[in-house]
Parts: structure tokens; sequence; C-alpha cells
């Protein structure tokens, strides 16, 4: 893991990844009239630092991955905070795609298994998002939440 001073060079694009973040989580929330943003945007810096930093070991294409670090969410109630960074990192990852044509920017399973922004709008629908999330699917990234 490199040191804070090595990291501070990405601080401002963490900042707008943050703010990204807090956009979808507000979008999301809204659209469900469900939920409520508080517990999720506390942990939007923490998460954006824990993931970008290289303090842990995973692989956004593959959260499956043999080896990789795992993540526990031990507050079940701020999944969406999980779900909008992946649909922003995953957006990203979609872009550098569709600009280079490169495949190390695809998801190794395909788009079943990438969480978009667009699977916001299904939160706490028949179908789509569940309000605690489970290690299936397009949140394979959750390894166990609790309530």
């Amino acid at each position: 893991m490199k040191s804070p001073t090595e990291l501070k060079q990405y601080f401002p694009y963490w900042e707008v990844t943050k703010d990204l973040i807090d956009q979808c989580i507000d979008i999301m929330l809204n659209l469900s009239q469900s939920g409520h943003p508080g517990g999720s945007r506390s942990k939007v810096h923490g998460m954006v630092a824990t993931l970008l930093s290289g303090a842990m070991r995973w692989d956004i294409r593959e959260a499956g991955k043999r080896f990789a670090d795992r993540y526990v969410l031990v507050a079940g109630h701020a999944n969406p905070v999980v779900y909008a960074t992946l649909a922003v990192l995953n957006e990203a990852m979609r872009i550098k795609y569709n600009q280079t044509g490169d495949k190390k920017y695809q998801h190794f399973k395909g788009e079943k298994y990438q969480l978009v922004w667009e699977d916001l709008f299904t939160l706490r629908r028949n179908g789509g998002l569940p309000g605690h999330a489970e290690m299936e699917g397009k949140t394979l990234f959750f390894k166990f939440n609790t309530g």
C-alpha cells in the first residue's frame, strides 16, 4: 500500500468520485422513497479510500476472485453506498472500454455480473437490487452484511 504522501496526488479525483457516489445515493433513495442517506453518505470517503488506495486487494472485474480481500458491511442498511460506488466505478470502466476497446476494462463474466448506474433505479423493487444485498450476481462484492 502506498503512503498518504504518495496517494495525495489522487485526492482531487477521489473527491469527484465521492461527489458522484453521493449523487447516486440521493437518486437511488429518492426514487425508491425508501431508506435514509445518512449511513451511506457517512461511509463514502472511507469506501473510496479503501478501494482505491491499494489497502484492499480486489478486482472490480472479478468480484469473486480467489484470495481477494473480502468486503463485509456491518451496517446492511448502508448498502446504497456500495451499490453507488460499484455503479460509479463500473461506469468509469465502461467509458474507458468504449474509448479504447481494450478488454481489460470489461468484466470477466460479462454485464450480468456488473452493477451499473441503471441498476440503481431498481433499488428495493421486485427483481431489482435488494435492500440488504447478498453475495450473488451483480453484488458478488459483498461477502457478508448485517442488518
